[in-house]
């Protein structure tokens, strides 16, 4: 059925039913169906799907996510109806979906898998800092720690070179984000360095991140077998209200699931 506009002024046009035209209005048929509910809930995601194929994620707020649903009222059950929503049509959001995010906070949308599961540093130093005073390495069965270490002959420095049992040696290195290809790679040669200065000893690789997200994981994927036998990705959880701190291991079917 058509949609009939009616002229009020200033090149504004308003929806009228034919029972409210007066003789002189000036009117016209609109060529655009009107669209349920549903359908603009669906254009709205497609959009959203077709921003982030352009630019890689979309940015939108809380409120704005709330509008297009006509929640007023947060609650559990409309929040799930949102995150339902998004689980159909593909979607994760960093931080994540959550009645506890403010109105006017923003969220990132993505076609892949993001994950934080707590509080970020404000930085790599302090994320650093914060392991080493706490010796929080022990959870990844490592004995002690070499903060800054330069392997011989070089100006590279770890976040640590980590001791463990049986002659073990380990590169640990800290991203308080998401990491992404160079994290992966500067582990790998991190790991390079400390063979050559010790040839008889096993190297392990772990890398720590603050988020989870594609780019890591498609550098993990592209390892060769060998290589991905002995690299260890954590992504670490954080809430300093409680100070509450561990590291929570990304296993394989989770890096090989992100397409």
């Amino acid at each position: 059925m058509a949609i009939i506009l009616k002229y009020i002024g200033k090149g504004a046009w308003i929806e009228v039913d034919e029972d409210d035209i007066l003789p002189g209005d000036k009117t016209m048929k609109s060529t655009n169906p009107r669209l349920s509910k549903h359908e603009k809930i669906e254009k709205f995601f497609n959009d959203i799907n077709d921003e982030i194929i352009n630019n890689g994620y979309k940015s939108i707020k809380v409120s704005t996510l709330l509008n297009k649903f006509e929640i007023k009222r947060r609650t559990k059950e409309n929040i799930n109806l949102i995150i339902e929503k998004l689980n159909e049509y593909g979607l994760h959001s960093l931080p994540e979906f959550s009645k506890e995010l403010k109105v006017d906070s923003s969220i990132r949308l993505y076609t892949y898998p993001v994950r934080q599961l707590g509080e970020l540093f404000s930085s790599e130093k302090s994320l650093e800092s914060y392991i080493e005073k706490k010796s929080l390495f022990k959870q990844l069965n490592i004995e002690s720690v070499d903060r800054q270490y330069s392997p011989k002959g070089t100006k590279d420095r770890l976040d640590f070179k980590g001791n463990g049992k049986d002659d073990e040696i380990i590169v640990l290195e800290l991203k308080n984000g998401g990491g992404g290809k160079s994290a992966v790679e500067q582990v790998l040669r991190y790991s390079g360095l400390l063979k050559s200065e010790f040839p008889n000893k096993k190297v392990r690789q772990i890398l720590v991140t603050g988020i989870q997200n594609y780019a890591t994981s498609l550098a993990i994927k592209g390892m060769q077998k060998e290589q991905r036998e002995l690299f260890e990705w954590y992504l670490y959880k954080y809430h300093k209200d409680i100070d509450f701190f561990e590291f929570v291991k990304i296993n394989d079917e989770e890096i090989d699931s992100n397409k």
